[in-house]
């Protein structure tokens, strides 16, 4: 995925002594043809303190994030992962000095496609396993956050058993997770659910390591 980072018109000037301790960060969530992005989740990591502030794009695809002095790691929070793409130090305040509002501007590239990895279900059955309703609610938290979207949830076996056996296994753990969508909350006419069982392999089905990859979910964005 593509991605830009621009920081700008950053700086520390002299004025009335007043206590002051954060500084306020205009930011914008845009693609590369700077059309807005709304609802991107932005996290700002303060790397000494381990703290997280996380701001999200409004319709416009802005938010004004404020930042105590310290140095920031700027993440893109995706389902089920984030990743860092730059960092931006805010200096601490010498005496008379005052923090300027600053811009800051994210390009990036949306997935149009996404494999749910921390989605595991019981041996050859249809039901999710408790350990993945945490990335399951970070889906639902997406989907609430772009509220016009539509996707298709794509249910992958790998190659053991029947292609009868394994097709349908796929669609029921496709529904399976449209079930649980569905009743946090989201539309089930924002969501197809399909089962391609072993016919789309992204790994070879000869090693474990393989038919794990195989078995899979993946989200495809719609509209």
């Amino acid at each position: 995925m593509k991605q830009k980072i621009i920081i700008l018109l950053f700086a520390l000037t002299a004025g009335i002594s007043r206590a002051q301790d954060i500084a306020s960060a205009n930011v914008l969530v845009t693609d590369f043809s700077d059309a807005p992005i709304p609802g991107a989740q932005i996290l700002f990591f303060d790397t000494k303190n381990n703290v997280t502030i996380s701001g999200v794009s409004d319709g416009a695809g802005k938010f004004i994030v404020d930042l105590p002095a310290g140095e920031y790691n700027i993440r893109l929070k995706r389902v089920g992962k984030s990743k860092d793409y730059s960092a931006i130090q805010i200096p601490t305040l010498g005496p008379n000095q005052v923090y300027n509002n600053f811009d800051i501007i994210i390009q990036y590239e949306e997935e149009s496609s996404f494999t749910l990895s921390n989605l595991h279900f019981e041996t050859n059955k249809s039901v999710i396993k408790s350990a993945s309703f945490e990335e399951l609610d970070e889906l639902v938290k997406y989907l609430k956050l772009k509220s016009d979207l539509k996707i298709e949830i794509g249910g992958h076996t790998d190659n053991q058993g029947s292609d009868a056996t394994n097709l349908s296994l796929s669609e029921s753990r496709a529904k399976a997770v449209k079930e649980y969508l569905v009743k946090k909350g989201i539309s089930s006419s924002r969501i197809v659910a399909k089962g391609y069982g072993e016919a789309l392999p992204i790994a070879e089905n000869e090693t474990e390591n393989g038919r794990a990859l195989n078995r899979r979910t993946e989200i495809q964005i719609l509209d």
